[in-house]
C-alpha cells in the first residue's frame, strides 16, 4: 500500500503465530510487499505436521471498503473450489484478533513472471523453456475461464508465480473486480492495467477470448524481457500503439499480432490455441516443465524472491558445505548468465517410454472424442429434421401465408411472399405498450443504465425465429453474395452465423425489395421489449435459468457451449418468440453508446454515437447466463463476423 506506517502489519515478525483459535499459522522469515498488503511464508500449525503455505495479509486501508470485502470473500470462496495443477491452491481466508484479515495458498516459493521480465531473465531462457512456461500459463488460463464461465480480464505477470516444483502457479484473484470501487493507491500497484485488453477499459461484458490478448502481451514480454504496454496509458494510446515485430517468431509474428488486435474476433479463441500456434514443435506441458529445481536454486538469488529469504541467507552462511556449493554453482552460472546470478530454470523432458504412453493416451482420447462427436451430430441431425418437418407443416398450413393466430401466444403471425418464390421469415405481430428498459434488477453492467421508460406506440412485427441459413442462403445465391461458413454444423434450419451487421442490413434491404415491405433490423428498444414479453424478471421465464428455455453455456441443453441449436428447439416465450435469449447473438439497428443517457424513449433506434460499432443483443450458445438476459447489451464493429452472431428482422405493421 502507499503507506504502512503505524499499521498492524508492522507488528508482524518471524515466528509470530496468527489466525483464529481453531486455525493457527506461524510466520517464517520476513514479509514481501504486495499490492494487497504483505506476503509471507508461513506454516499451517493446524495440520498433524506443519504444512508450508503462503500467507497474504490485507492492508487495513483495503478492508475498510465494504465493496472490496464483499468481492474479496466471493473470490476466495470461488478460488477454494478450483482444482488445477497450475492454479495456486487456495485454502481460504482467516481473521486474526483485532480484525486482521489474510488468506492462504499453497507455498509459492519461486519468482513471479514479472520479476523474470524486469530482471531481463525471461528472454535468456531457451525456447523449450519459454514454451513450457507459456503453455502451462495458457492451460491454467483456459481452465480458469472455463470455471468462471467468463473472461478473467486482469491477468498479468505479477499474478504468475513459477515454483521450484510444480512450475507455473496463477494466483486466482482478480484485481480488476477487487478494486472496482476502491479509491486507494496501491504500492506496489497491480500490473493488470498494463496487460488488459482495450475492451477492459469499459464496464461492458468481456468476450470469452479477452484473456488471449493478455497472454499475447505476456508472450511478447517474456521473449523481449520488456513490458509492451504501460499501466498509465489511455485506451486511445493503447489502440494506436504498434509493437515492433519480433524477428524471433518469423512468420508466426502475424499470429501474435492478431491476438493483440483491438478486435476480439481477430484473436485466438483461447490461450492454448495461441501458444500452440506460436510453438508447434512440442506443446505438451510435460515436454518442458518450468519448475525451479530446489537443489540448484536453494542458495541462489531466487531466494531473494521469497519472504523467508533473510532466514535462508543466514542458514547458508552457517553451513560451510552449502556455502561451497553456492560458490561453485554461482561462479559457473555467472559466466553463462551474468546478471542471472544463479537462477537455474530446469525443464524435465519426457523419456521415450513416457512419450509413447502419452501418444497412446492421446489416441484413446481422440477416438473417444470422435465417438462423442458422432453421437452429438446424430442428435443434432434428428433435431434439425424434426424442426424442418415442423417448418414444412407450418408452411403448408400457411398456404398463401394469410395472418393467423399463434396457438400459444394468441398473437397473429404471417409470412410475406417473395418475388423469387417462397416466403420470407415468419413474423409475429407484437402489441403496443410500455416497459422499463435496462438493468432494473441490479445484475447488469453500467451500459444498461440508467433505466428508462420506453413506450412503443404502435404494434410492430418481429421474426418468430432467428434468420436461418435456408433463408439467408436464398438471398446470397440470388445476389451473388458469398455464403457464410456453417462451421460444419449444418445449414437449413440452423440460425445463420458468421454474418456482420452489414450483411444483416443487406439481407433486410433485399427482403424489402422482394416483398414490397420495409423490412429492417429491430431497434434495441424493440428487441428488449419483445425479449421481455411483458415480464419484469431477469429472463422472460423468471429470475433464474430453467432447462429447455435457452441455449447457452450452462443452460441445460445438448448444445450448450458447443454450437447453436436449430431455430425453435427450445420453448417459445409468452409472445410466441423463440431464442430471444441465447442460441446466437443478434444484431440490432442502433449505434453503440456506453449508457442510456439521451436514449430515445419512443422505441426508435439510436443513430448517433459510435456508429462504427453496432449494438448486439441476446447472448449465444457460447455465453454464460448473465449475457443472455434481455437487458444485456454489447457492441461489435459493423463489418466483423463470428460463429456466434446472427440476427432477426422487424417490420412496421402499419405498412
Amino acid at each position: 500500500m502507499s503507506s504502512q506506517h503505524n499499521s498492524p502489519l508492522n507488528q508482524l515478525s518471524d515466528g509470530l503465530i496468527i489466525g483464529p483459535e481453531h486455525h493457527r499459522f506461524k510466520l517464517v522469515g520476513s514479509a514481501v510487499s504486495h499490492p494487497l498488503g504483505q506476503r509471507w511464508d508461513a506454516e499451517d500449525m493446524s495440520t498433524p505436521k506443519p504444512t508450508p503455505v503462503s500467507l497474504f495479509v490485507l492492508s487495513p486501508q483495503l478492508i475498510r471498503s465494504k465493496p472490496f470485502l464483499a468481492e474479496f470473500k466471493k473470490q476466495i470462496i470461488f478460488a477454494k473450489n478450483l482444482k488445477h495443477k497450475h492454479i495456486a491452491q487456495t485454502f481460504g481466508y482467516f481473521v486474526h484478533k483485532g480484525g486482521m484479515l489474510f488468506f492462504t495458498t499453497e507455498r509459492l516459493d519461486g519468482p513471479t513472471l514479472q520479476t523474470l521480465i524486469d530482471d531481463k531473465r525471461s528472454k535468456k531462457l531457451k525456447e523449450t523453456q519459454q514454451r513450457g512456461l507459456l503453455l502451462q500459463l495458457a492451460s491454467a488460463t483456459d481452465a480458469l475461464v472455463q470455471k468462471l464461465r467468463d473472461a478473467h480480464g486482469a491477468l498479468a505477470p505479477d499474478l504468475i508465480y513459477i515454483n521450484r516444483k510444480g512450475g507455473v502457479k496463477i494466483l486466482p484473484i482478480n484485481p480488476r473486480k477487487l478494486l472496482k470501487e476502491v479509491a486507494v493507491a496501491l504500492e506496489p500497484p497491480f500490473m493488470a492495467a498494463a496487460y488488459q485488453p482495450p475492451e477492459a477499459y469499459h464496464e461492458n461484458p468481456l468476450p470469452l477470448n479477452a484473456d488471449s490478448y493478455s497472454i499475447a502481451a505476456m508472450v511478447y514480454a517474456t521473449l523481449t524481457a520488456a513490458h509492451p504496454f504501460s499501466a498509465n496509458e489511455s485506451e486511445a494510446e493503447r489502440v494506436q500503439r504498434r509493437l515492433k515485430p519480433l524477428s524471433k517468431l518469423g512468420s508466426k509474428w502475424s499470429q501474435l499480432e492478431a491476438s493483440l488486435s483491438t478486435l476480439p474476433e481477430e484473436r485466438a479463441q483461447n490461450a492454448t490455441a495461441l501458444i500452440e500456434g506460436l510453438f508447434e514443435q512440442d506443446t505438451t506441458e510435460e515436454a518442458a516443465d518450468p519448475s525451479l529445481d530446489e537443489t540448484d536454486t536453494r542458495d541462489s538469488s531466487v531466494a531473494t524472491e521469497t519472504p523467508s529469504s533473510q532466514a535462508a541467507k543466514k542458514t547458508a552462511e552457517s553451513e560451510p558445505k552449502r556455502s561451497r556449493r553456492f560458490s561453485a554453482i554461482g561462479l559457473g552460472i555467472a559466466f553463462g548468465l551474468g546478471a542471472v546470478a544463479g537462477l537455474s530454470v530446469s525443464f524435465l523432458l519426457l523419456s521415450q517410454q513416457q512419450a509413447m504412453m502419452t501418444d497412446s493416451i492421446n489416441a484413446w482420447k481422440a477416438q473417444a472424442e470422435n465417438w462423442k462427436a458422432r453421437a452429438q451430430e446424430h442428435e443434432l441431425a434428428v433435431a434439425a429434421l424434426q424442426q424442418s418437418l415442423a417448418q414444412a407443416e407450418q408452411a403448408a398450413a400457411a398456404g398463401a401465408a394469410p395472418s393467423s393466430p399463434s396457438e400459444s401466444s394468441g398473437l397473429s403471425t404471417f409470412r410475406d411472399e417473395l418475388t423469387v418464390g417462397g416466403f420470407g421469415p415468419r413474423m409475429v405481430i407484437l402489441p403496443a405498450g410500455s416497459f422499463t428498459m435496462g438493468d432494473s434488477a441490479g445484475k447488469g453492467d453500467d451500459n444498461e443504465k440508467p433505466t428508462l421508460t420506453v413506450t412503443i406506440e404502435k404494434p410492430f412485427a418481429l421474426a418468430k425465429y432467428e434468420v436461418t441459413f435456408a433463408e439467408y442462403d436464398q438471398f446470397a445465391q440470388a445476389t451473388g453474395r458469398k455464403l457464410p461458413a456453417d462451421e460444419g454444423w449444418g445449414r437449413g434450419q440452423q440460425p445463420v452465423i458468421n454474418v456482420s451487421w452489414n450483411d444483416a442490413q443487406a439481407y433486410t434491404q433485399w427482403l424489402a425489395a422482394q416483398t414490397g415491405q420495409p423490412y429492417r433490423l429491430p431497434s434495441e428498444a424493440e428487441w428488449e421489449y419483445a425479449a421481455r414479453a411483458g415480464t419484469t424478471t431477469a429472463y422472460w421465464w423468471g429470475d433464474e435459468l430453467s432447462p429447455a428455455h435457452a441455449v447457452c453455456d450452462g443452460c441445460g441443453t445438448q448444445w450448450d457451449g458447443k454450437r447453436p441449436a436449430p431455430v425453435g428447439s427450445v420453448k417459445e416465450s409468452p409472445w410466441g418468440l423463440h431464442d430471444m435469449s441465447g442460441n446466437v447473438d443478434e444484431w440490432v439497428q442502433d449505434c453503440y453508446t456506453s449508457s442510456y443517457n439521451g436514449h430515445p424513449t419512443d422505441g426508435s433506434a439510436r443513430l448517433s454515437g459510435n456508429c462504427q460499432s453496432r449494438v448486439m443483443r441476446g447472448g449465444s450458445w457460447f455465453d454464460i447466463d448473465r449475457v443472455i438476459r434481455p437487458a444485456s447489451r454489447y457492441r461489435h464493429p459493423l463489418n466483423a463476423t463470428r460463429n456466434t452472431w446472427g440476427f432477426r428482422v422487424a417490420l412496421d405493421t402499419s405498412n
